[in-house]
């Protein structure tokens, strides 16, 4: 048993997925100190307005990420083996980063002169500018595609840990919710600085060239499709319900809705600790990826189910504890995204784990656009009548729908002899079609 333990502890992948643990962490624990915090010094109304800017931030994060987390991480898994190749998707994916955070930020420039919410909050704004293009340049994707997570985690966790202790310093009440996202800039700017340097020692250094940029946008392209048909019923909620509510109860659904991320993201280094290497596996060896694809989706599926039940359970005790008197109204919405760690499991392992390792993005992400259609319709019919319960009952069933299409799919795909390319049956319509009507659409 101690060998086997050994053993386990020495892998690469038992390595990577402690480091991710580490960061997921890091990133859901330490919300469970800043939220109640916020939540305490600038009451619901300004940490309603804190996370409207911060919904808006991230859409620029999502815009200059791109899907590289993705595309960028499966090509450096997949070429770990050449500097120069590795130093090609280096070079190409940060030339992309660069045009794609000037066009971010000119377009949300343009956006704040309509919504008289940014407007009237130029600093918070100008911060949440800030905010979104540093997170969105981070490197994580490089160390992730190499399996180096364990430098890659040092350096967000310490960001992080000094950024909030630079929130709990200088954010003292109403009036400092600029600084809120200042400060969360500021330490990631330190550690992306530091990675993107030790990047560069790893690979053969170039300049980024029109023809690589242009790669770089191609590959993303599908994975940034997945990504922000996902921020419909993700990144927009907050930001959509803004437009309809006060900022109180925008902070009443913001709270609930990020303590449930924090959740949700205890799943994710199972999930990002096994992409890179279902993406090789799914060249070298189809039989040991199988193998694998299952082992996680057990993981997975058994884990969300036990956090969604404790969420739903633990709702009351969460909100008087994490966010005190004045935020009763966060109880329903907890309990109603309760449903959200059970469902994104299930999607994770058939989406994340099984079809994207094997290049069927295009299938997830008509179906994953689709589901960020539904939510937002749902979003403009229940919002603006139910507020924050109308938007937390949109957001589950969007997710409900692009997991059922997704099993669906891999349901069809696993059924017929084991094969990834299924091989249609007479008078029935393969997943590919399936998936063209839901979307309107053939590839």
């Amino acid at each position: 048993m101690r060998r086997k333990l050994h053993r386990a502890y020495r892998s690469v992948l038992f390595r990577n997925a402690a480091a991710l643990y580490g960061v997921q962490a890091c990133r859901k624990l330490i919300p469970l100190v800043s939220i109640p915090y916020l939540a305490r010094v600038l009451g619901p109304e300004g940490w309603g307005t804190v996370a409207f800017v911060q919904a808006l931030g991230e859409f620029i994060v999502m815009v200059v990420e791109f899907g590289f987390n993705l595309s960028a991480t499966r090509e450096i898994a997949q070429k770990r083996d050449s500097r120069a190749a590795c130093g090609e998707v280096v070079a190409g994916t940060l030339g992309a980063q660069a045009g794609l955070s000037l066009f971010a930020v000119l377009g949300a420039m343009a956006a704040a002169t309509q919504i008289p919410l940014l407007r009237d909050h130029p600093k918070l704004f100008m911060a949440g500018l800030f905010y979104g293009v540093i997170q969105g340049i981070a490197p994580l994707w490089f160390f992730q595609g190499l399996e180096r997570m364990m430098l890659a985690g040092g350096l967000e966790i310490s960001s992080k840990i000094a950024a909030l202790g630079a929130l709990l310093l200088f954010v003292r009440g109403p009036g400092d919710e600029w600084l809120v996202l200042a400060l969360q800039g500021v330490a990631p700017a330190v550690s992306t600085v530091a990675g993107l340097w030790l990047a560069f020692r790893l690979v053969r250094l170039r300049l980024p060239s029109l023809a690589l940029v242009k790669r770089s946008l191609a590959l993303g392209w599908p994975m940034f499709l997945i990504r922000s048909s996902a921020s419909l019923y993700g990144v927009a909620n907050v930001f959509v319900l803004g437009l309809f509510a006060p900022a109180a109860i925008v902070g009443y659904y913001a709270s609930a809705e990020k303590i449930v991320k924090a959740v949700c993201g205890l799943l994710l280094p199972i999930r990002e600790s096994l992409y890179p290497r279902l993406s090789q596996l799914a060249i070298q060896s189809p039989e040991e990826n199988k193998r694998l694809t299952r082992i996680g989706a057990f993981l997975m599926g058994g884990g969300g189910l036990f956090l969604g039940i404790v969420t739903f359970a633990a709702a009351p005790w969460i909100s008087h504890v994490l966010l005190g008197a004045g935020f009763d109204q966060v109880i329903p919405v907890l309990r109603i995204l309760a449903l959200l760690p059970v469902i994104i499991s299930l999607t994770d392992s058939v989406g994340m784990q099984y079809l994207l390792p094997r290049g069927r993005e295009s299938i997830v992400n008509r179906v994953v656009l689709g589901g960020g259609f539904v939510s937002l319709a749902l979003a403009f019919v229940l919002a603006p009548r139910y507020q924050h319960i109308g938007m937390a009952s949109a957001v589950v069933i969007a997710e409900a729908f692009v997991c059922g299409v997704l099993a669906y799919v891999v349901f069809r795909m696993t059924s017929r002899d084991g094969e990834a390319a299924v091989a249609e049956r007479p008078g029935e319509p393969g997943e590919e079609e399936f998936v063209g009507a839901l979307s309107g659409g053939d590839d």
